[in-house]
């Protein structure tokens, strides 16, 4: 007998087929506003760094190796410490919201989420369900937003979000058990990498090396290209500013501000 999929699951069929190997086409992008001024420093070093989150001064992440580190910003250079482990198998993502750190795997890792209090003492990893194909997180308050990408050949990301309290699904012979995630129809900007959020407002970079800025709260989002992401795959933000990883193993800083 086929497995159907339970009529109140909330997370479109589109994604869960990409994630599973069909390709989602898209429109392409139109051509992107003219850019402001953005002025990128370098406040350390960022070498193996998968997924990062910020809580005022404080700028969490976690590594290739599983390990949780946490820096403070204000010093510079920063100076990284070891707090604990990540939740387990390939992090390919941070986010935080309402206190909490979220952390997301990647298919070969059962594609999870997972969260723990955002502090610099021990606290334990908690699975929240499935997080299929999410690249990239932003939260806001009771809500994460989430970049889908199945990486397919002719697919492009989607935008997806997450209420952090409610009725969880369970359907967990498809791996879609939890709080589910819920389509918004809503696209990031072409080539999407990472997403956060900062000031009530959302920044994304692109493989173009562009940092676009939006609200994907609000339907017929228009993304606004801003300024150059030299390198950058990993966004964080707090405090008025915007903390981002390179592909040299950087760690950058903007003041918004």
């Amino acid at each position: 007998m086929k497995h159907m999929i339970p009529a109140r699951l909330s997370m479109p069929l589109f994604a869960l087929a990409a994630c599973l190997g069909a390709a989602t086409p898209v429109l392409a992008q139109g051509k992107a506003a003219a850019k402001t001024e953005v002025k990128w420093s370098q406040i350390g070093e960022a070498s193996g760094i998968v997924g990062m989150a910020a809580v005022g001064k404080e700028l969490f992440a976690i590594t290739g190796a599983n390990k949780l580190q946490v820096c403070d910003t204000s010093v510079s250079p920063v100076v990284w410490k070891e707090i604990g482990d990540g939740p387990g198998g390939n992090v390919v993502a941070m986010g935080v919201s309402d206190g909490k750190l979220f952390a997301s795997t990647d298919a070969r890792s059962a594609g999870r989420l997972a969260l723990r209090d955002a502090v610099t003492t021990a606290s334990a990893w908690q699975d929240q369900g499935h997080a299929w194909c999410l690249v990239g997180m932003a939260g806001a308050p009771g809500k994460m937003f989430g970049i889908v990408d199945t990486k397919e050949v002719g697919s492009e990301a989607s935008l997806m979000f997450r209420d952090n309290a409610g009725k969880a699904t369970e359907n967990a012979g498809r791996g879609l058990d939890g709080i589910p995630w819920n389509g918004v129809d809503r696209r990031p900007p072409v080539g999407a990498l990472a997403i956060t959020a900062e000031g009530g407002k959302y920044y994304i970079v692109t493989k173009e090396d562009s940092l676009y800025i939006g609200d994907p709260t609000k339907p017929d989002v228009a993304w606004k290209a801003i300024g150059d992401a030299p390198g950058i795959t990993i966004l964080a933000g707090a405090n008025g500013k915007l903390f981002a990883t390179t592909k040299t193993g950087k760690l950058l800083m903007w003041a918004i501000k």
